[in-house]
């Protein structure tokens, strides 16, 4: 069940901006002395997660989420770095995003460290830095372990065939953590049985983990051939069409997730006419 919560968290990002809502405005400059104080908060408080010293981490949050903190189940880390913050009213609350290596019950990966993204707020707290949750919200994460709370529905599955808005791909990925595969679209046929693969690389020095976002278009039949991806491993994406598939206007997009990075690989299924 963690592993679920933990996929469930990683999904949740905040959509991307349409005509009619321009983007929101960057993070304003804060004053050197107000990031290098939280920047130095954040790092005490993840080198007490690497030491395993939670007594002392828990001297660092805030007064209404201390109980929530302690409740919670802790995992194992071994590495960290902050990846970027973004300040907000007036530089008394931030959210910061830090790059982590977690041991996580996977199977395929016991004992491997996976690299992860882990997102968390800041707020000043009288006068210093405190990590806190929202409390307002079912889904919960702490940088030991997501959790859903208690009485929150999990998210209802989509019915077949409903439109599905896919989070934007994320480019700008550090060097070399980004997946690659060997081609971004298949074409297959408008009738009879037809098939295609694409191979999905990972060139990271770290394990990763996939999911796949299956269509659910009658006659098609999608699957990934592994979930877990070691480094310099690769996962075949299989697409099968039964050639009963009514063929739509537009190309179908197959989207795979990288959990760890939140990095999404869009394939496109069209037909040929």
């Amino acid at each position: 069940m963690p592993l679920v919560l933990v996929a469930i968290a990683a999904f949740a990002q905040t959509p991307p901006s349409t005509p009619e809502k321009p983007p929101a405005p960057a993070s304003p400059k804060a004053p050197p002395e107000v990031e290098a104080a939280l920047r130095a908060r954040v790092t005490q408080f993840y080198q007490f997660e690497v030491e395993g010293k939670f007594y002392q981490a828990l001297q660092l949050v805030a007064d209404d989420t201390k109980d929530y903190f302690v409740s919670v189940n802790k995992s194992t880390t071994v590495s960290f770095q902050i990846a970027s913050i973004q300040f907000s009213d007036d530089f008394t609350k931030a959210e910061v995003l830090v790059m982590v290596h977690r041991i996580v019950p996977l199977e395929g990966f016991m004992g491997h460290p996976l690299f992860m993204r882990d997102p968390g707020h800041w707020k000043l707290e009288k006068g210093e830095w405190c990590y806190y949750t929202n409390p307002r919200s079912g889904l919960d994460a702490t940088p030991f372990k997501r959790i859903l709370r208690p009485g929150t529905a999990l998210p209802a599955a989509m019915p077949p065939g409903a439109p599905r808005v896919l989070p934007p791909a994320q480019d700008h990925l550090p060097n070399g953590l980004a997946l690659t595969v060997d081609k971004p679209s298949v074409r297959l046929k408008s009738s009879g049985p037809s098939s295609d693969k694409v191979a999905i690389s990972n060139p990271s020095p770290w394990p990763m983990a996939l999911s796949l976002t299956d269509p659910n278009i009658a006659g098609l039949t999608v699957t990934l051939d592994r979930l877990a991806l070691k480094p310099n491993e690769k996962a075949i994406l299989s697409i099968q069409s039964s050639g009963g598939v009514q063929i739509p206007n537009a190309p179908i997009t197959i989207a795979v997730r990288v959990q760890q990075t939140n990095q999404v690989i869009p394939i496109q299924v069209s037909f040929a006419n």
